[in-house]
């Protein structure tokens, strides 16, 4: 017998059966999230015979399974509707497997002159949603900095709807030193800085995304990236219900020189001058210039992956119609070079800490309901967080709170000693939130907490889904650390003490925020 087969009985057998009776105190529920228990959820969901947990796979539906049989002990309420009028955990999450021929046709076309350009040797696809373009315009926005408050905005008066961006990574210098306060320059730099950059472009409406790195600032020059297009691959067929299809712009990869010939009669042109990269700097429509792209699609199957979805009822009848989500992705990442990429911090770390704060919930049910999901295919565009936010399961303006946790067992390099964790959100939420949590935050952790502003980007997770529908949110995050999507990910190196301490914290938060009289907007007036 397949020993895969096994899987699901073994599944049941390993649910810790930790849903206590309801009506335990809040300080019994507090300390029923364990580090023990945290660490039985990651070591089986980041173990190597879950392959990453990419969805869509036979790995991630396992590990789907396990989540809905948590919360199903802990004794959450099922709350997606199925044809038949019953109600499930599981909410499907539209995709095609798409089969491509191997013809890539990519070509830029300026002035009426066509240059081809071959895959892998002069772009990449860091992430693919769409790559098909016809005569898609293009527009240069410079290093893709929205900084009004520094007075630094290189969207100001430019439209990108629907065109091709093309990017320089890093921040501006001048002679040497950042134009921007250091913190500022800091956000932009090197490779976090590249993920932050690529989070915030997402929500610009443009078709596409071109980086390039002029100078080696970004520290991710052409040749250090692998390629991430598969002649097989899923693809999000959109949101069924609410008549959206998906609008993430696919990302690319490009060499200097391709940059220096694009704009090669431009007044500004950094390709020609790396070294002083503010000489005659602007941002502009890149006038009768044009990105055509085709491959062929040999067959679609459609598909599914899930999210799973879990309610705790709430006990005020006036406040039913009031939900609270506590979320985190549950997916990861396909093998590298052979490897597999377990993801325990990206992102079982944060799928342990939903689960025990459910169950904690479920123990001492708070005032307003509080919803509780582990989303697909974030690591593909936060496609099933923007899926829920767009089902309707519950209406969007019932939602007053989101809280994300997304990597919260681990210390980036620089945050070794101290072992401090980030908290990010849109800059409009940061005074609020700062002040709010750390009057929850009484002795519950014994490292500092970092509140981010992520300007208009609310940064590359799943939160994001939220703040741009106006819903505020945040999320808990280890930072950027060399484990990042890389075989090393390992469910040993997580800091068990403070996964239960950063998820005892985020369920005392949800508490507060479902029990208190009026969730705030949490603007700074």
């Amino acid at each position: 017998m397949n020993s895969k087969n096994l899987i699901t009985p073994l599944v049941l057998l390993l649910v810790s059966v930790c849903g206590s009776i309801n009506g335990q105190t809040k300080e019994g529920s507090l300390n029923s999230i364990t580090r023990a228990e945290m660490r039985d959820h990651i070591f089986f969901l980041a173990s190597d015979y879950m392959a990453g947990r990419v969805g869509p796979s036979a790995e991630y539906e396992i590990a789907a399974q396990y989540v809905g049989t948590q919360f199903s002990s802990a004794g959450l309420i099922p709350v997606v509707e199925q044809e038949d009028g019953t109600k499930t955990y599981f909410q499907d999450v539209p995709f095609a497997k798409t089969t491509y021929g191997d013809n890539f046709s990519w070509s830029i076309t300026r002035n009426g002159k066509t240059t081809e350009l071959t895959h892998k040797e002069d772009f990449k696809i860091l992430f693919a949603n769409s790559v098909n373009y016809e005569n898609t315009g293009m527009v240069f926005i410079g290093f893709g900095i929205e900084e009004p408050d520094h007075d630094w905005n290189d969207f100001k008066d430019l439209d990108v709807e629907g065109k091709i961006m093309i990017c320089m990574g890093g921040a501006p210098e001048k002679k040497g030193k950042p134009v921007l306060p250091q913190e500022v320059h800091e956000k932009y730099s090197g490779m976090r800085g590249f993920q932050s950059k690529i989070g915030g472009l997402f929500s610009k409406g443009a078709a596409g995304i071109i980086l390039v790195d002029i100078d080696g600032s970004t520290g991710v020059p052409f040749e250090s990236l692998p390629n991430r297009f598969n002649t097989e691959k899923y693809v999000y067929k959109g949101d069924s219900k609410s008549g959206k299809s998906e609008s993430i712009p696919s990302i690319y990869l490009v060499k200097p020189k391709l940059l220096e010939a694009i704009l090669e009669d431009e007044k500004y042109n950094p390709v020609k001058t790396p070294d002083n990269l503010l000489k005659k700097y602007k941002t502009f429509v890149i006038e009768d210039t044009y990105l055509n792209s085709t491959i062929e699609i040999l067959s679609e199957e459609l598909i599914a992956t899930k999210n799973i979805i879990g309610m705790v009822a709430g006990t005020d009848p006036d406040l039913k119609n009031e939900f609270i989500v506590v979320g985190a992705h549950l997916d990861h990442v396909k093998p590298v070079m052979g490897q597999v990429c377990n993801g325990a911090d990206d992102n079982a770390s944060g799928t342990s800490g939903v689960i025990e704060i459910a169950e904690a919930v479920a123990a001492s049910p708070c005032r307003r309901p509080v919803l509780f999901i582990a989303y697909t295919a974030e690591e593909m565009g936060l496609l099933g967080s923007r899926y829920f936010v767009n089902s309707e399961v519950v209406p969007k303006d019932q939602i007053m709170f989101n809280l994300n946790m997304d990597m919260i067992g681990r210390s980036t390099g620089e945050n070794e000693k101290t072992r401090a964790h980030y908290v990010v959100t849109h800059k409009k939420y940061v005074k609020e939130l700062e002040l709010f949590i750390n009057d929850v935050n009484d002795g519950i952790t014994d490292f500092p907490l970092i509140i981010e502003n992520d300007e208009d980007s609310p940064g590359g997770s799943d939160h994001q889904s939220y703040i741009s529908e106006g819903i505020p949110a945040f999320f808990f995050f280890s930072g950027i650390h060399a484990d990042l999507h890389q075989p090393g990910d390992d469910p040993e190196k997580i800091d068990y003490a403070k996964v239960e301490s950063i998820a005892r914290l985020a369920y005392l938060i949800t508490d507060k925020l479902a029990n208190m009289d009026k969730v705030p907007a949490f603007l700074e007036e």
